[in-house]
């Protein structure tokens, strides 16, 4: 079994790197927190990565990544998803052991699809279309809603691109005034899709981050948390904060 006390000061000690590395430069992030949030591709092409444990470590480090003091509640939510989400499912340090076998038991894979994951992760966070009385789409709803003091970090962990490409790329635009930072993870792929999404203009801050994995699991901890947290921590806050979205 993973030691998660660990894996969870790895995690803290990426956090403290980046921090000190900003501080360095003379700019003060302050304290950095975050509602940790994973969200995992159920397509038929993952097949491998669930079967061989990869999914499982993954889940593994987003939560050493909550335990670390990112986030106070010492859980996380998992959504999966294929063409549609499926209910979210919260894990914690008492559930983690042999989550991902138990929770695919039964289950069909099939396509993908970004989008309505996406509008779930959002409602779940309230910022969905009845979050504060404000529709998430229509005119107007990229405007920045206010700060919160916790923002939402979700990692979103895919191997391939989605048939709903522009509901994606309209969503982010829209949801960009949200305090929600949507980290890709791309395992054995980096499409220009991706990359698209990384670089989009019209946007309140830039909400999306980029990087991608052959094989996450062979990763080392250290490199892996670096890797899914420097732009959240060095660049989103900042310009969130500055924006109005998060306290």
């Amino acid at each position: 079994m993973v030691d998660l006390t660990k894996r969870a000061d790895t995690a803290q000690g990426a956090i403290i790197s980046l921090l000190k590395r900003e501080a360095d430069k003379g700019i003060d992030l302050g304290e950095i927190t975050a509602r940790v949030v994973v969200a995992i591709d159920y397509s038929a092409s993952m097949q491998g990565r669930y079967a061989n444990g990869e999914v499982q470590d993954l889940v593994e480090r987003v939560l050493a990544l909550s335990l670390a003091g990112l986030d106070d509640d010492g859980d996380i939510q998992v959504h999966f998803f294929h063409n549609d989400p499926f209910p979210p499912q919260e894990v914690d340090s008492s559930s983690y052991s042999g989550f991902v076998d138990r929770w695919r038991s039964g289950k069909t894979m099939g396509g993908t699809n970004y989008a309505g994951v996406m509008k779930a992760i959002l409602a779940e966070a309230g910022h969905g279309k009845k979050g504060l009385g404000k529709r998430l789409f229509g005119r107007g709803s990229a405007q920045p809603e206010g700060p919160v003091a916790v923002p939402t970090l979700v990692l979103f962990v895919t191997d391939g691109e989605p048939f709903d490409k522009d509901a994606t790329k309209k969503l982010l635009v829209e949801a960009s005034g949200k305090p929600v930072f949507w980290q890709f993870l791309g395992l054995g792929y980096s499409p220009q899709f991706l990359q698209d999404l990384d670089t989009m203009g019209g946007r309140v801050v830039d909400n999306v981050g980029l990087t991608s994995m052959q094989d996450s699991k062979a990763t080392a901890d250290e490199t892996w948390f670096h890797a899914v947290l420097e732009e959240y921590v060095t660049s989103w806050v900042p310009a969130a904060r500055q924006a109005g979205l998060i306290a």
